[in-house]
């Protein structure tokens, strides 16, 4: 049985549902509609606002296409560590996200302290699993 990771944000957009169905490909393409498909959203610790696993599949399941999903909602300082955690946590074989742009403040503050969060380097070497960006 495979299992896909689908980290999304809250409230979802019109990508995030895209990402989602892309994970959902990827398991009837390997499995014929028997996996995992496990929607990730991370609370940011730094942040104001905090989403409980029940808004998130509120937001989520009336889009879902037949293929059984699990919410997860945690909390994190750094989104790139959270997802890796998570996917290390649940076992996943993929880890699908959406392509995005760093903030110009992110990307300042990353570039003064010599700091690069590289998702696919992280979840390709650390842990072995498929990576796809959706744009």
């Amino acid at each position: 049985m495979v299992s896909v990771l689908v980290p999304i944000r809250f409230p979802p957009s019109e990508h995030s549902f895209r990402t989602i169905e892309r994970g959902g490909e990827i398991i009837t393409e390997d499995e014929g509609e028997d996996g995992e498909l496990i929607i990730l959203h991370v609370n940011l610790i730094q942040g104001a606002r905090w989403v409980t696993r029940t808004q998130l599949r509120s937001a989520v399941k009336q889009r879902l296409s037949g293929v059984p999903a699990y919410f997860v909602v945690r909390s994190g300082f750094v989104l790139e560590e959270a997802i890796v955690d998570e996917a290390a946590n649940q076992g996943v074989d993929h880890v699908v996200i959406g392509a995005s742009k760093p903030r110009w403040i992110q990307r300042k503050i990353a570039s003064l302290l010599g700091i690069r969060h590289d998702l696919a380097v992280a979840l390709e070497t650390e842990l072995n699993v498929g990576f796809e960006t959706v744009s």
